[in-house]
């Protein structure tokens, strides 16, 4: 799907490109999941070379961040639906060329549809595919900084949770066990925000230097130049919550252990308890003449019935207890 935006009127109007030609006019040329024809159209518009998806998922840099027939290519991986149950990876190209901004992507970051949305409304005169890039930066950095403070407020929550001795009888495997899936959820959400944050990173520095004569304007310098410091600072938090995070989650391992070490104590005072009467019924117990047991006629079924009484009772002391 391509839609493409034009400033008209104090606003960025979307136009949504079917089989249509795309307008001359076009600030920011959107390729959300394009087909093959979708590519094709899209690089005999702007005269460039649109890269695959395939290409998009490459790792080293050179294949990343370049320069190629004047147009600068810029793929960042970006964390998408943090919100989600589901979050992952997306890797978006952002292509500047012939003063147009034009973007590859197979996901929804929730920074585009908040750029164009805002931009829809009020939109600056005379802007530019760079001035509009610089935009859709600024929202992905704000979102990353919305996501690690929720990242913070819920880590701090598990704190709680996890050092909180006033819970009653509450399941403690139940509770360790949703614990320790919440710190592995926050865990694996950070740490894509991390690679997010070091991606953005590099590509900052890519657009601040000139490459092969192209260059961006002072103003965009300087804007990059605040939200690198922004980035720096976001990714030495996230390093504070990723250490926090393996505190809370060697608080959890050791709480584990203390739950252990106290079912295991108890099991080792009942044996030492229990251990001079069975000693005592082992050597006397059969040995009597006279045991008014003999004469009962339901001795032995009450006998099976105390058996079956005593292998209950320790299961629900257990499971009230929680220990089970």
């Amino acid at each position: 799907m391509i839609t493409a935006y034009v400033a008209s009127g104090g606003s960025l109007v979307a136009v949504p490109v079917g089989d249509g030609a795309i307008p001359a006019e076009t600030i920011w040329l959107d390729l959300v999941s394009p087909v093959e024809a979708d590519d094709r159209r899209a690089e005999a518009f702007a005269g460039i070379s649109v890269p695959t998806r395939e290409e998009m998922g490459e790792i080293e840099q050179s294949s990343r961040l370049y320069v190629e027939g004047g147009a600068r290519y810029m793929t960042a991986a970006l964390l998408c639906g943090a919100d989600t149950e589901t979050p992952a990876m997306l890797a978006v190209t952002f292509i500047l060329s012939q003063g147009r901004l034009i973007t590859v992507r197979y996901g929804e970051p929730r920074a585009f549809p908040s750029v164009a949305g805002r931009l829809a409304k009020v939109c600056p005169t005379g802007i530019t595919g760079e001035a509009l890039f610089i935009t859709l930066l600024d929202a992905v950095v704000d979102r990353f900084a919305d996501v690690l403070e929720q990242i913070g407020a819920d880590v701090e929550r598990i704190s709680k949770r996890i050092f909180d001795r006033s819970r009653g009888r509450e399941n403690a495997n139940q509770r360790y066990r949703a614990i320790l899936s919440h710190i592995g959820r926050k865990e694996g959400i950070l740490s894509y925000a991390r690679e997010s944050l070091a991606s953005l990173q590099r590509l900052l520095s890519f657009l601040g230097t000139e490459t092969d004569g192209t260059t961006v304007g002072k103003d965009a310098k300087a804007s990059i130049k605040s939200m690198s410091r922004d980035v720096a600072g976001l990714s030495d938090y996230a390093n504070f919550l990723g250490d926090k995070l393996q505190f809370l989650l060697d608080a959890t391992i050791g709480m584990v252990g203390l739950e252990q070490n106290n079912i295991i104590k108890i099991f080792a005072v009942l044996s030492v308890v229990l251990m001079p009467p069975t000693l005592i019924a082992s050597i006397y117990g059969m040995n009597f003449q006279h045991m008014p047991e003999l004469d009962w006629t339901y001795a032995y079924p009450a006998a099976l019935v105390a058996m079956v009484i005593s292998g209950i009772l320790p299961y629900v002391f257990f499971k009230w207890r929680g220990w089970l």
